[in-house]
């Protein structure tokens, strides 16, 4: 039977990440959560407009049924 040991003064130094990959990171989360804030608010303005267009058609048959006939000009 064999056994696998493990020694962690045998693996070294773990490196230290360095201040233009801890800027890095920043950046890329702050890129992220924007991205994810400005999808946010195409999706509610995407809505919003669903939903206007869905009230204009609630009220549409009421203009198209009207008996009265519209001015026009000759």
């Amino acid at each position: 039977m064999t056994t696998a040991v493990y020694f962690s003064a045998l693996e070294g130094k773990k490196p230290v990440p360095s201040k233009l990959s801890h800027f890095a990171t920043r950046f890329m989360n702050a890129l992220m959560q924007s991205r994810s804030r400005r999808a946010a608010w195409e999706l509610r303005r995407h809505e919003a407009l669903l939903a206007d267009l869905g009230r204009r058609q609630d009220h549409s048959p009421l203009f198209l049924d009207q008996s009265e006939l519209l001015p026009a000009k000759v």
